[in-house]
Order: structure tokens, then C-alpha cells, then sequence
């Protein structure tokens, strides 16, 4: 349960903020086809060292833009600008814990491989992440 409590704090950032406007958010818990372009997060998590409180996770951020309506350019910069909101750590931080879901105890960047597939370009970053209840 604290996975998708993960996933929708991290997209409700990226929601309240213009420059994702336009974009459609989605979970790992969505079965629905997902519309471009999107947003989607998906995470899996375990205790950190038998604590029934402290979990490390890792989070998927992932942009996929349709390739018929979307220039390689137009979705390198949304990427770009979700790597930007990532960046400031402490207001992301802040806005999480502030939503009260979770707590978020910081997150490290560590993977970026961008695929293109017949349709859609699709570029995920992976975070681990510390956090725990509220």
C-alpha cells in the first residue's frame, strides 16, 4: 500500500505544477491504456532491515510522448524539465512530507535509459528512495 502511496505523492508534484500541463499521470496500479503524453510512476519497495516502518524503494519515473505527434526535441525537453523539478531535492522533499501520505526521507537518481519503440518515445529515470509512514 505504501508503494502507491509512493507513486501518487511523486505524481501529485508534478501535477500541481504548469509546466506538466498536458500531460496524463498514471500509476503501476492503473490497468487503463495509458494516454500520451503521460507520466507514469511505478514503484516496489521492501523494510529496511526488518523495520516494519523505514522502507527503501525504487520509483520509475517514466515520460512517453506519442512518436506521430512528438518531435525526439519536444520530448527530450519534457524529460528535461522533470529532471529539473527533481533537482530541487529539498522543495520535493518538503512538498511530499507536507502531503502527509508519506515520509520521505531523501532520494537518489541512478538510471535514465531512453527507448524508442514503433509508436511512442519513452525515456524512464529510476530513483531510490528512503522513506517511511507519516
Amino acid at each position: 500500500m505504501l508503494d502507491h502511496a509512493l507513486e501518487t505523492t511523486f505524481l501529485a508534484i508534478f501535477q500541481s505544477d504548469a509546466a506538466f500541463t498536458g500531460l496524463h499521470f498514471f500509476t503501476g496500479h492503473d490497468d487503463e491504456q495509458h494516454k500520451l503524453p503521460a507520466l507514469s510512476a511505478s514503484a516496489k519497495s521492501d523494510p529496511l532491515a526488518g523495520s516494519a516502518l523505514v522502507f527503501r524503494g525504487e520509483l520509475t519515473l517514466a515520460v512517453e510522448s506519442e512518436a506521430n505527434d512528438t518531435t525526439p526535441a519536444q520530448h527530450a525537453a519534457r524529460v528535461e524539465l522533470m529532471r529539473a523539478k527533481l533537482a530541487d531535492k529539498a522543495a520535493v522533499i518538503a512538498a511530499i512530507n507536507a502531503a502527509g501520505q508519506i515520509h520521505l526521507y531523501g532520494y537518489a537518481l541512478t538510471a535514465t535509459d531512453p527507448g524508442v519503440e514503433a509508436t511512442k518515445f519513452r525515456t524512464p529515470v529510476t530513483l531510490k528512495v528512503g522513506y517511511g509512514a507519516p
